[in-house]
């Protein structure tokens, strides 16, 4: 099978999913990804899918008609899958999905399509693409949704139940491990984009009450240094805490790794944003349940189904910053539970996240998407 896997972005730094997506698919298949835009223009060594003379020519048509699905840019993408012998395309955001879906559908090309989170939650988005959606619902051979939330989210916009397949990230087990003994006790690690939809400075907050208790705690923050993390900056420099809360920008895998091995707890206060935008599973929740950390974060989005509430770690409601403080005071002075969740939060990332187990259930959807097109062909 001849897989071609669109992305918006090549290899940004907070989609690592989308590049194990990629590493997994190709043990099973052929695998051509693609990039560039909501409807790509570049192949994955950056080359343009057209001339340059075509590529200028698609920006100022959509410059001047405001449409992606212009001449000059489907031709491209529609050369690239034709030229490769394509069996499916596998489009990553819904919103991408939409701008695909005309391409496949001339080609008669299956297309499933792999919703993340703000594609299928986000205002702006939903009203800007209300009616292309329901067409991609209609048309496209198959849904993947990251989360149970998003699949109930994904059916009240029009998407059939029976279309979706519910496929939450996969982790690298063996990448990810834990490591004992620490070198302190009250440790925190929170990583991730410094944005509304994962509140940094909620967790600062519930951070500086658990530091009126226990003097000793500290809490890095990985993440770049961008979106909110002024105000983030701001805060901890009016709660008198630029000792304790250190923020790294963005580290590389292997040391998102040592500080996960380092630290006692991981920390995280998603919530839904402004915008409604919200989560899908985060991945580094995965990441530190995998490395034995045991979590405190939220009730929101495949947070609820990645932690189990008093087992794996402690989950309070969006903006229940005492709440979150409380599960993390009582971590600190209980190791031994500490211990025991993060150790049963491995176990349940080996059972339900493996990411060749969950590759494999994503080969097998378009797998079957390819088989039942051929047979209506």
């Amino acid at each position: 099978m001849r897989i071609c896997i669109t992305r918006t972005e090549k290899d940004r730094y907070s989609e690592t999913f989308l590049l194990n997506q990629i590493k997994e698919l190709a043990n099973y298949a052929a695998i051509f990804p693609v990039h560039g835009g909501r409807l790509p223009q570049r192949n994955d060594d950056d080359t343009l899918l057209s001339s340059r003379f075509f590529w200028v020519m698609h920006n100022i048509a959509k410059t001047i008609s405001g449409e992606r699905n212009n001449y000059f840019g489907n031709h491209g993408l529609k050369n690239f899958l034709r030229k490769n012998n394509i069996d499916i395309v596998l489009a990553n955001y819904g919103f991408a999905a939409v701008h695909i879906l005309p391409i496949c559908k001339v080609l008669n090309l299956p297309l499933v399509v792999h919703f993340h989170g703000f594609d299928a939650t986000q205002q702006k988005i939903l009203k800007q693409y209300k009616e292309a959606y329901k067409t991609l619902f209609k048309e496209a051979a198959g849904i993947i949704a990251v989360s149970a939330d998003m699949k109930n989210k994904l059916v009240s916009l029009g998407a059939p139940e029976d279309k979706i397949s519910l496929i939450p990230y996969g982790i690298d087990v063996q990448k990810f491990s834990p490591a004992y003994p620490k070198k302190q006790d009250a440790l925190f690690l929170c990583v991730g984009r410094l944005i509304a939809k994962k509140s940094p400075q909620s967790t600062i907050q519930a951070f500086a009450k658990t530091k009126q208790v226990h003097t000793n705690a500290k809490l890095i923050i990985i993440g770049e240094k961008s979106g909110l993390y002024e105000n983030c900056a701001e805060l901890v420099k009016k709660l008198g805490l630029e000792n304790d809360v250190i923020f790294t920008g963005i580290q590389n895998a292997t040391e998102v790794i040592n500080y996960m091995h380092e630290a006692n707890i991981f920390v995280q206060h998603s919530v839904t944003a402004a915008n409604g935008d919200m989560e899908g599973t985060p991945n580094t929740i995965l990441e530190a349940a995998a490395c034995g950390l045991p979590v405190v974060s939220t009730k929101h989005a495949g947070i609820k189904e990645a932690v189990i509430n008093g087992k794996t770690g402690f989950l309070v409601d969006e903006h229940d910053i005492d709440g979150m403080a409380k599960y993390m005071i009582e971590l600190i002075e209980k190791p031994l539970l500490a211990k025991e969740m993060g150790l049963a939060g491995r176990g349940h990332i080996e059972k339900n996240y493996d990411l060749h187990k969950q590759s494999k259930k994503l080969y097998d959807v378009l797998e079957q998407a390819v088989n039942k097109n051929k047979g209506n062909e």
